[in-house]
């Protein structure tokens, strides 16, 4: 079962006012987005859906954080901007409507209201599950279904969905900010992390993960995201601090500075420092252009 993901952007005019677009299959305003393609930063298909659906050209100005769909198996990156350039279509291929809406004058019916609400709040929120009632999933379903057949009849036939390694890593820090958990690896030592597939959220697996096999109950933070485009591997990056005490298993307390972390984990233990829980999300992609070393154009903030 994989995991799907997609990107979504609230894009907020000089007005305060988010744009958002009227689905043509589920007839319900929504924040521009969909699906990740093949070779595609998050941040990239965040800006293509926008400019697809809406004709706005929009900046990306940060990642606001992660959002499972329950009963989906898709995860979505949410990320805020604002109009940079286009001019809005009253309705595209995709929509039925575009339009800026003032926060407190938004839609009667509103798909997924809680993501707009995070794009605004001045702290980061915490990953979240989204849920969808059993019979609206159903609904939902049969309503993408029917969009297929008809996308397909009418010669427009909707390409397949690109799939991704996904992985979870987290960077557990001790109360001091001196000593991170790590585990036994090929070579050194290594960050926990899991694979990620569909039918969970991928921080609750890792969470659980943490718990089961080192004692740890654990709010993760997202922090960051890595992308290795040319292979289609994503790890999404979390982390926690917790009082050092004895763990069980083969997980141990490693002096940051002496751990003997790969190149990657390292760059991770860079950028989660004491602030993490409130720092902007940064993103790592790594160059395909040097074989298997892990080098990485960017971090810091998402822009």
């Amino acid at each position: 079962m994989p995991l799907y993901l997609g990107a979504a952007c609230a894009v907020f005019d000089d007005g305060g006012r988010v744009l958002l677009s009227r689905r043509g299959d589920f007839n319900v305003w929504t924040l521009p987005g969909g699906r990740l393609d093949s070779g595609e930063t998050l941040m990239d298909a965040a800006a293509r859906e926008v400019s697809e659906e809406t004709g706005i050209i929009p900046h990306i100005e940060r990642l606001v954080g992660l959002y499972y769909a329950s009963g989906w198996d898709r995860l979505t990156a949410l990320f805020a901007g604002w109009p940079l350039g286009g001019s809005l279509k009253q309705r595209t291929a995709e929509t039925r409507a575009n339009a800026f809406f003032s926060l407190d004058a938004l839609p009667a019916v509103v798909w997924r209201p809680q993501m707009i609400h995070d794009a605004c709040l001045p702290q980061r929120p915490l990953p979240r599950v989204l849920e969808t009632k059993p019979a609206d999933l159903r609904r939902a379903r049969r309503r993408l279904a029917w969009r297929w057949v008809t996308n397909l009849l009418s010669g427009r036939p909707e390409p397949r969905r690109a799939r991704f390694q996904v992985s979870a890593a987290a960077v557990i820090w001790d109360e001091a900010f001196r000593r991170v958990l790590t585990l036994p690896g090929r070579r050194g030592r290594v960050l926990p992390r899991v694979l990620c597939i569909g039918g969970r959220a991928p921080w609750d697996v890792l969470a659980d993960r943490l718990c089961q096999e080192h004692g740890l109950a654990l709010q993760l933070h997202t922090t960051g995201v890595w992308q290795d485009l040319a292979r289609g591997c994503i790890e999404l990056v979390f982390a926690a601090s917790t009082p050092e005490r004895n763990v069980p298993g083969a997980a141990e307390w490693s002096t940051a500075q002496h751990a003997a972390l790969g190149d990657r984990d390292l760059a991770y233990l860079e950028r989660v420092r004491p602030g993490f829980a409130a720092d902007p999300i940064w993103t790592l992609i790594q160059d395909d252009t040097v074989g298997d070393e892990h080098v990485f154009l960017s971090g810091g903030n998402t822009t």
